[in-house]
Order: structure tokens, then sequence, then C-alpha cells
């Protein structure tokens, strides 16, 4: 190529630069990176003001296969930065460097006789960039689901419990992690590989449905968590004075609930929270009867209110709100929130499509404030997000969308915007930063 004279236009010049140069298109990502991280990508040396396409497949922990893509013009020095631009044509809007990732979707769906195999730790990301359909670039990064460097230790002693460490753990903060109605501790793990990688020591708690627990959510003694509590602080790698519990959905009703009863807690992160004792579960009949007992006796609760509309329509959200127009037994139910020693972090999500998280912390912050409560109470709350918002961000949200609320985008940013918040809340470790080198 003959490379332009002065007499050349500036824009021109610039535009033909790189290639003067000899220079080829890079794109750049971390090559491994923990789940809630950005892989920081960028894409140098590229024409000024030319469109690119930007194209990622994730192969997940799984085997499965995602994708999605976008398109995005180059600055005036060739260079695109996904957190700092916007893409002009693709599944989201405004610079976000998790984006692409909440996008994803299976172009090929898993057939109905699927049988998953044995989880990997982590994902594996290609970003593929191309110019008018041709790759002029590309990079790979691995994202840790389980960071490599967490130890962990399934607990005995009457509980099913799995605690996890980093290395060299020393008085470290605390966390007891309590999961939702499906039962098992998958999320918890999940979410305490990913904190004992930030610094703390967290156990994930097994309440129902797994092991010998009982197989359905109904009266599930509270001295069950108790001992777990105990099991935490009691461990020498721990601060037995910074002890904090997590919960999601039917584990923040559960965390609250027992926060309320023991002054040793010092903090609660409650996601998609409850506001009351509800009732339990246990198919096929479903019985009248609380998810919870204290003592051998089962604990005050809200019925479901069932009614004809409900079986007509199967609306969830429908019968949630006539659940809890049921003052009297609210008011016997609700959760004393005001007996909690600690601060709490309330994170829901406007169009959660499951229970109506927001408006059941809007209760519970309420009750706080009559009640003159004595620590701080934060309610987050996202307008675009539903459900599934308890993990950090840079996993497909296409398919928890669509089963839980929310938008891909929204429930993406709330997962970034409410994992830095529990990070910064819970007092240790550092967040990357959007685009953080």
């Amino acid at each position: 190529m003959e490379c332009p004279n002065r007499a050349m236009g500036l824009v021109v010049v610039i535009a033909l630069s790189a290639a003067c140069q000899g220079l080829e298109p890079t794109l750049a990502a971390k090559s491994e990176v923990r789940l809630g991280d950005s892989p920081a990508v960028v894409a140098e040396d590229l024409s000024p003001g030319a469109e690119y396409t930007l194209d990622v497949e994730l192969t997940d922990a799984l085997g499965r296969v995602w994708q999605s893509s976008a398109s995005f013009r180059a600055d005036e020095s060739g260079r695109i930065d996904l957190a700092r631009d916007a893409p002009v044509a693709g599944p989201y809007d405004g610079p976000n460097p998790f984006g692409l990732l909440s996008a994803l979707r299976m172009p090929v769906p898993t057939p109905e006789n699927w049988e998953p195999p044995t989880p990997r730790d982590f994902n594996e990301i290609v970003f593929a960039l191309r110019r008018d359909g041709v790759e002029v670039a590309s990079s790979m990064t691995r994202q840790w689901i389980f960071p490599p460097g967490v130890q962990s230790q399934r607990i005995g002693g009457g509980i099913v419990a799995e605690i996890f460490l980093g290395t060299g753990a020393s008085n470290a903060p605390g966390i007891l992690l309590l999961g939702g109605s499906g039962g098992g501790m998958a999320w918890a793990r999940r979410t305490a590989a990913l904190l004992a990688d930030k610094g703390f020591a967290a156990m994930a708690l097994s309440y129902f449905n797994d092991q010998a627990l009982p197989d359905h959510l109904v009266e599930i003694p509270l001295e069950y968590v108790e001992t777990a509590l105990d099991s935490l602080r009691s461990r020498p790698e721990v601060d037995s004075a910074s002890i904090s519990l997590v919960g999601y959905s039917k584990g923040a009703e559960l965390a609250l609930l027992v926060a309320s009863r023991r002054p040793d807690v010092g903090s609660v992160v409650a996601f998609a929270p409850g506001s009351a004792v509800f009732q339990g579960f246990r198919p096929p009949d479903y019985p009248v009867i609380s998810s919870w007992s204290a003592r051998g006796v089962s604990l005050p609760f809200v019925p479901n209110a069932y009614d004809e509309k409900f079986f007509d329509t199967f609306d969830g959200m429908y019968l949630w709100y006539r659940t809890l127009g049921q003052h009297d037994a609210f008011a016997e139910a609700a959760i004393p929130v005001e007996r909690i020693q600690g601060d709490l972090l309330l994170i829901s999500g406007a169009d959660d499509q499951i229970w109506p998280a927001t408006f059941m912390g809007e209760q519970i912050v309420a009750r706080l404030r009559v009640n003159d409560f004595a620590y701080e109470v934060k309610h987050l709350t996202f307008p675009n997000a539903g459900h599934g918002i308890a993990a950090p961000p840079g996993e497909p949200l296409t398919g928890v969308a669509d089963r839980l609320g929310g938008t891909p985008q929204g429930n993406g940013m709330a997962r970034l915007e409410g994992w830095r918040a529990v990070i910064e809340f819970l007092g240790r470790g550092d967040v990357d930063e959007p685009g953080q080198d």
C-alpha cells in the first residue's frame, strides 16, 4: 500500500496510518478471570471510524455452547473498549463490559434426554473480532467459577455443609450462605467459593432436599441453622466476632429469621427477600404448614391464598399479592427484623416473577424505620431485574430473564452493581472495576 502524503486530509491519514505502519488489528482480553470480574476486552490498531463485529462464544462448565454478537465503531485512534463503548448494533444499550456475556444464547438447545456431565470449575470464552465478515483478531478467557487456590472441606456434626477458604486464610470474616426453595446447596457452594477468593471464610449450608435432610421445605428447625453458625464461629480460620448471613429467596427469609434470634450475627445480606414466614412446600398434597419450626413448634405463617382465579390462570404474582393481603396472618408471621443486631443489605428486582421481593423489601425497611432500627439498612432495587440477581455478572442471562423476570441487560446490571455492593458491605476484598486492566 502506498502511504499518504502530507497533502491528504487528516482523517484519511489517521485512517491509513495503522496499515502504513504494518500494524495488524489486536484483540486483548484477560487470559483468566473470576466470575464477576471483567475480561477487559479491548481492540486496537483498527481503522478509525470503521465498524467491526465482536462475536462471543462461551462453552460453559457443562460443555454447552452459548453465543452473542454486537457491532462497534472504532474511535479516532483505532480503538474499541467494551467498558467504554456502546454498541452501534446489538442486544444491549450503553457501555457495559458484561453486556455480550449477559446476552449469550444457546444456538442449539440441549435435547430433552440430555444428561449433564460432571461440571468443570470454569467457563471458556472466545472473543472474535470481524470486519466485513472476516475474522481479524481473537482472544480467549478462562472464567473461573470455583477459583484455583480456594480450598473446601465438608462439615459434619449433624449438618450438611461445606466451608470454602482462600489460601492461608486466617482471622477471616465468617459467612453462612443459605440457598432458596430448590434445596441442596448448589447456589450456596458457588457463591461461597467466590467469596472465599475475596478473603472470607464462607460456609455453604444445605437445609433440605439433600442427603439425610428432609425432602421438602416444611418445618425446618431454626436450631439446625444455629448449629451451623456455631460450627462456623468455632473454626480457627474464622474471626468469631465477624459473622454474617447471606440468603437468597427462601434462604433470605430464613437468614433474616435466624438473625433476629442470634445477636452474634453482625450483618445480613438478603437477595430477593421475604418479609414474613410463609407456607412450606410438600408436594403432591401441599399441606397448609409452616416452612420453619423452633423448639419443636411450627412457627406462625402466612398461608397461600388460593382462589378460583388462580387455578384458572396459575398467575403466581396474583397469588402472592392475595397471600400478602391476609393482614392478620401477616401481622403474626412477620419477621421481627428490628431484633437483628447488625446491618442489613436487601437486594431485589422490581420485575421479580417468583414473588414480590421489592414490595417485601420495602415492608422490611418500613418495619425497621417504625421501630427506630439502630443499624444501617440499605435496599437496592433494580427496575429491569427479576428474581435471578443473586450472583456476580458474567454469565448468560437470557434464560434467567425468560424464567424469573427482568431483561438480560437489567439482570446483568443488577448482578454487577449488587455483587460490588455485597463485597463492600461485607467488608473485605476488591471487586474488579468494569474494564479494569
